[in-house]
């Protein structure tokens, strides 16, 4: 008997532990059932989404300009500084700043009264050289009759000699006499080879003085330019820029050590444009090139002009190249100083693949467009590359007949839902 209950106790426990066992799983069951509810709701709402609506555009072909961008200021195209090549006191100042001078006007007078008396004695020198090179070839003339008279009588005492000889023979004459005809012939030809000598002594000694009468000359000529110095003149047409001295006041050579300039001038009848190319635009600018430029204090419509020329090189310490555009100014409206905005045309290119750069999507490294595939916003990498601002060149990423999303692209994120509407319609 008390087996019995045990089996029958034991059965009914089995029983409850195979309903609590059934009520988990039902449990488990409906919780499952409830979440897969709850995602097929969610599904249900996405599904449900308002598509955005956004502008888009393809990208079209163009002509795109490359373009460098740059300050820069107007310099005189002829400038120099004027330094005294003489010392000595500041006579007269014929100009001051603005005045505008012609190529070859006195500037200014530096008084060097020891100078002039040096030129006096200069003179005075060259005229003593001068009469001695008259008298030296008064000599040489004295010479040459003295050389002639030597060779008359020679010729004299040959023809007596002979005569005396012919004489001895017949001894019409003594030993004695035929002896003196010849120590009379040898006398007579000794005074001519001296005579002779005296001919080339005299060509030698009128060499020398006209050798001596160069020297003068040359040193009259000296002065005479360091006095020519000592009244500067305008080098070029121009404008007086800087002045530095005044009347009295005593201005040493340059040539001595000065390093003070006197006056500086500036040639405005053409303007200098000088520009600091970067390395990677070096490439793209040479002669030729075009450039605009937007001189501000003028107000008006911008230069157009060329490169005039370049340095060829880039300066070793700022990895920039040296460019000059020379701009006519015969109207004088440029002023060397004024400040100008540059812009360079460096390279066009024809027919490139152009969007609106408005278009550009920027993640950090990581540059795409948004294009609606559908009614899917899709994200396309692009590589670009050059962007005004306005339109951006696409070098690589785009077919041509992508719709390129232009509008909310900021808030569009790639996989929603969009309505796409052309650009412009």
């Amino acid at each position: 008997m008390n087996k019995k209950k045990w089996i029958t106790t034991l059965s009914g426990t089995a029983l409850i532990s195979t309903l609590a066992i059934v009520l988990i799983v039902n449990m488990v069951t409906s919780e499952r059932t409830g979440e897969a509810k709850a995602a097929d709701g969610d599904t249900s709402k996405k599904s449900g989404e308002k598509a955005v609506s956004v502008q888009v555009t393809t990208p079209t072909r163009r002509s795109v300009t490359r373009n460098l961008n740059m300050p820069a200021t107007l310099l005189a195209g002829e400038m120099a500084e004027l330094y005294a090549k003489t010392s000595g006191y500041i006579k007269t100042v014929e100009v001051d700043i603005g005045s505008r001078v012609r190529k070859g006007d006195a500037l200014l007078v530096i008084d060097v009264p020891e100078m002039a008396d040096e030129l006096s004695q200069a003179e005075a020198v060259l005229k003593a050289k001068k009469a001695k090179v008259k008298q030296a070839q008064a000599m040489i003339e004295t010479a040459r009759a003295e050389v002639q008279r030597c060779e008359a009588e020679y010729k004299l005492k040959m023809i007596t000699m002979d005569r005396k000889v012919r004489l001895r023979k017949e001894n019409a004459i003594p030993q004695q006499q035929l002896d003196e005809a010849r120590s009379e012939l040898d006398v007579a030809e000794a005074e001519g080879k001296i005579a002779q000598t005296k001919v080339i002594s005299g060509q030698a000694d009128v060499h020398v003085a006209e050798a001596e009468v160069v020297m003068a000359e040359a040193a009259i000529k000296r002065l005479k330019t360091l006095m020519e110095y000592a009244t500067p003149r305008a080098p070029f047409e121009g404008i007086i820029t800087e002045r530095h001295v005044d009347p009295g006041a005593f201005v040493r050579s340059a040539a001595e050590g000065s390093t003070s300039p006197l006056l500086s001038i500036a040639g405005d009848h053409f303007i200098r444009l000088s520009l600091e190319i970067p390395e990677t635009d070096a490439p793209f600018v040479n002669p030729g090139t075009e450039v605009e430029i937007d001189v501000k204090a003028l107000n008006g419509d911008p230069i157009k002009a060329t490169i005039t020329r370049t340095a060829g090189a880039l300066k070793p310490n700022t990895r920039t190249m040296r460019a000059e555009v020379n701009l006519s100014n015969k109207n004088r409206k440029l002023k060397p100083g004024m400040y100008a905005q540059v812009t360079i045309k460096l390279e066009t290119k024809h027919q490139a693949m152009v969007i609106p750069s408005k278009a550009i999507r920027v993640r950090g490294r990581d540059i795409s467009v948004l294009v609606a595939s559908g009614t899917v916003a899709k994200a396309l990498p692009i590589r670009i590359g050059y962007d005004d601002g306005i339109w951006a060149e696409i070098t690589d990423g785009l077919k041509g007949d992508e719709k390129i999303v232009v509008s909310a692209n900021s808030v569009v994120a790639p996989g929603a839902s969009v309505k796409a509407v052309l650009l412009g319609s």
